[in-house]
């Protein structure tokens, strides 16, 4: 091993070893450093300047000492130590090459090397988005899905339990819980399977040929009400009060606006394969989205409102 390659293995070490000492003592001293390395302070102290500059906060409250600036370590990081420690090393050859070279590697090390803040962004996440380890035939569940494996399956809900042998095509994820989606053997229907409620599974020695429009299904698709044929057109009026939330989002099935009325108001088309799938986005919008055909599905909503006002009497 040439004297320059020894060099830099040694300076990657103290650089590993700094870090270690800051973020385990919280404290470290530039004389003892220098001990340990059998260098001159001036090169632990050079050391602790690429660190700093490399992006670790460090602070020196008292001469000769160093730590961390209060509330980082880096335990916070993406990076090991190892890794910290070559991109600082990395870091100081960069200075070498100059210009841009320098300003892109200081870039990407503020984006990886960074005390820990608050985002400016927050997304809410449904609480049920982690697959949980109550769902104990995942693994079986994808190899099936993609080997094209027919499965047997015990499915249980408080309401029933009954066996199932089905054709697994996707897991797919609606309004904060899991699903197995399915095609019934032998039948074209698709259905949906609650992953939590499935109790027992059997991969069986039976194979199958999926759809191959399911990704279209799925695209389309705006709940866990899936089908392939969509052939009933529904017309609904939204109030201006919602327009926007319409203009910029689809909540319902192959969704189009057909008319932008002058009160602000809109006209839009969708098509379904059955009512469910509509039924209860109504509702959620109820009193800003009115059903002007078909009218079967107009006496449906005003049921089930009728219904739903009846328990306050």
């Amino acid at each position: 091993m040439s004297t320059k390659n020894t060099s830099y293995d040694k300076k990657v070490f103290r650089l590993f070893f700094i870090l270690n000492q800051l973020d385990s003592r919280k404290k470290v001293s530039t004389s003892e450093l220098a001990q340990e390395f059998s260098v001159s302070p001036r090169t632990v102290q050079r050391d602790i300047v690429l660190l700093n500059t490399t992006g670790f906060p460090i602070i020196s409250l008292e001469k000769g000492y160093h730590s961390f600036m209060e509330g980082f370590s880096l335990k916070k990081m993406m990076l090991t130590r190892e890794e910290a420690s070559l991109l600082s090393f990395l870091h100081d050859i960069s200075k070498s090459l100059g210009g841009k070279f320098e300003d892109s590697f200081s870039s990407i090390l503020k984006k990886v090397i960074s005390n820990e803040q608050d985002s400016a962004f927050y997304v809410k996440i449904p609480n049920g988005l982690k697959i949980s380890k109550d769902y104990p035939f995942i693994n079986d569940i994808e190899e099936a899905i993609s080997d094209n494996r027919k499965i047997a399956l015990h499915y249980k809900t408080p309401e029933k339990k009954r066996d199932y042998k089905v054709c697994p095509l996707k897991i797919t994820f609606f309004d904060g819980f899991w699903y197995l989606l399915s095609q019934a053997d032998g039948k074209e229907w698709l259905r949906t399977f609650r992953l939590e409620n499935i109790k027992r599974l059997e991969m069986l020695n039976e194979y199958f040929n999926p759809p191959e429009n399911i990704n279209t299904i799925l695209q389309e698709s705006v709940n866990i009400w899936f089908s392939e044929k969509k052939d009933k057109k529904v017309v609904l009026k939204i109030d201006k009060e919602v327009a926007s939330f319409f203009k910029q989002r689809v909540y319902f099935p192959l969704q189009k606006i057909k008319k932008e009325n002058r009160d602000g108001s809109l006209r839009i088309e969708t098509k379904i394969s059955q009512y469910e799938e509509i039924i209860y986005t109504i509702l959620q919008w109820v009193p800003h989205v009115h059903v002007i055909e078909p009218k079967c599905l107009k006496g449906e909503i005003k049921e089930k409102l009728i219904e739903y006002l009846k328990r306050f009497e």
